[in-house]
């Protein structure tokens, strides 16, 4: 009678288990549908416009400035333009903003972030963070100043993770879309995929390696045992309003202000020196001296990184593969972008920021050096 009784206990722990593995992919498909369809959506919008916008209005816009001030000429329509470059964080990003946020709104509304909170507790586990973590760093898809200040509601204990996996691995609305414009451009769209996995991956080993499990995340997270909630559009409307609102008031003036230094280091020859200080370390990592000033904008924001498409895209087209996609990565991962930074040095501490932003840095570069590795072992540089 015992032995049945032990046996019947084994197959429910079993059936369990099952239950369990099945049960976090499904969460993991939610996440990619929920996040992966909005930014595949606005991909294919971005690609719709940008030969319409570049056809009825770049190229007429340029032939206006013909005669114009070599100083009004550069900065509107030069290969750094408010008019020509600035566009893009429009088109590329403006798509991602809106789509993600409508996505993340809506899982936040219905309830759908506590279940995740839930399901994907036993694996974020494995990387010094609970589930409650998960939903800061998803919002940090979106934006991550906001993640910043939702890890609030993470353990004291955590909370350092939790921000460490923000900084690195959640790739924003702006950095989103600036990569999908960079490997777009450049005719590879397909490397976004890739991309957007190694960053989860990289970032994970960099916040299990820097900040090491603690014993408090022994305790048992409770079963969100609640239904989905209706939806209320008033709700989701009011959210998706907040983030348009911090894009247009926020986002694009600083990228306008970025395009409007860019254009005079430019035409002041600055970029050329510039190029010549950073280009011997870039070209260790088999990058181009060209590539330093997108990589130095992209600290202060990550639709810095639209910059690479001066020009038309010419310095992309020139890439190799392996050189293209070195290139999105460290410059989306070398640091944190300073408004992040800044939030993390308000809300916490500016030693915890320092600390973030230096450790980082280390794994960008390291990992950096190894994917130029594996890649020239495996793809022979191409």
């Amino acid at each position: 009678m015992i032995q049945i009784k032990e046996q019947r206990k084994q197959e429910v722990v079993s059936d369990i288990n099952v239950t369990n593995i099945w049960g976090k992919l499904a969460y993991l498909l939610i996440i990619f549908a929920m996040y992966g369809l909005p930014v595949y959506g606005a991909y294919l919008i971005a690609t719709f416009i940008e030969p319409i916008v570049k056809k009825h209005f770049i190229i007429p816009i340029e032939t206006l400035f013909i005669s114009a001030p070599t100083l009004i000429k550069e900065t509107f329509v030069g290969p750094f333009g408010l008019l020509t470059l600035g566009i893009y964080s429009f088109i590329w990003a403006f798509p991602v903003v809106v789509l993600v946020g409508i996505a993340i709104a809506i899982t936040n509304d219905i309830g759908l972030k506590d279940k995740m909170t839930v399901g994907i507790d036993p694996w974020l586990r494995k990387i010094g963070l609970t589930g409650k973590e998960i939903i800061p760093i998803i919002s940090g898809y979106g934006c991550n100043v906001v993640a910043v200040y939702q890890s609030k509601g993470c353990s004291a204990c955590t909370r350092k993770q939790c921000l460490s996996m923000i900084s690195f691995g959640s790739a924003c609305s702006y950095q989103v879309g600036a990569t999908l414009s960079l490997f777009s451009v450049a005719g590879k769209p397909w490397m976004f995929f890739p991309y957007i996995v190694l960053l989860a991956i990289i970032g994970s080993i960099h916040t299990k390696i820097w900040y090491p499990q603690q014993h408090h995340l022994q305790h048992v997270v409770p079963r969100n045992k609640q239904s989905l909630r209706k939806l209320s559009s008033v709700a989701v409307i009011r959210n998706v309003k907040e983030t348009v609102q911090q894009f247009f008031f926020q986002a694009v003036p600083i990228f306008l202000v970025i395009c409007v230094i860019a254009s005079i280091l430019d035409m002041y020859k600055i970029l050329e020196m510039i190029s010549k200080v950073i280009g011997p370390i870039l070209a260790f990592l088999s990058l181009p001296a060209d590539a330093s000033l997108g990589i130095l904008f992209s600290i202060l924001r990550k639709d810095g990184m639209l910059l690479f498409n001066e020009g038309n895209g010419q310095l992309l087209t020139g890439l190799t593969s392996m050189q293209l996609f070195i290139l999105v990565y460290i410059a989306s991962t070398l640091s944190a972008c300073l408004v992040t930074l800044f939030a993390i040095g308000k809300d916490v501490s500016k030693s915890i920021a320092l600390q973030i932003a230096s450790k980082q840095a280390i794994t960008s570069v390291v990992s950096t050096l190894l994917l130029v590795i594996v890649w020239k072992v495996f793809f022979y540089g191409n």
